[in-house]
């Protein structure tokens, strides 16, 4: 009899660890069931990230290629002033050149104008004409 009573307490041992094992199970489709809902939200979340990320994706390379358009005219912006800089540094020299020419025409017209009153002074001075 000891023999079937091993064998009983053996079905016994056997039959609990089943029942545990089923127990585990159960709480295993519990969980596999709620990390499923969860998947589910995730995946409806993921849906409008990908959107909104291909959006600011295409907002970057707008803004990337304004940019590389504003860089453009920046640099010939600063070849527009770097070349008007240039031209008025030109006219000022030719300012200046001018200036300089205007005064000595005046210092030629006062020499000329100051020989001229001499001139005429010495034909109203009648003993200079006599002699």
């Amino acid at each position: 009899m000891t023999e079937i009573t091993e064998r009983e307490v053996t079905l016994k041992e056997k039959f609990t660890r089943i029942q545990d094992l089923r127990k585990k199970i159960q709480e295993l489709e519990k969980f596999k069931f709620v990390l499923d809902y969860k998947i589910k939200e995730l995946k409806k979340d993921i849906g409008p990230r990908d959107m909104q990320i291909k959006r600011l994706k295409e907002q970057v390379n707008k803004m990337d290629s304004e940019y590389k358009h504003f860089t453009r005219v920046n640099q010939n912006l600063a070849l527009i002033v770097e070349d008007l800089r240039l031209r008025q540094e030109g006219l000022l020299n030719e300012v200046k050149k001018m200036r300089a020419e205007l005064e000595r025409q005046k210092e030629l017209k006062r020499r000329l104008r100051d020989n001229l009153a001499e001139l005429f002074a010495g034909f109203t001075d009648d003993k200079k004409l006599k002699g």
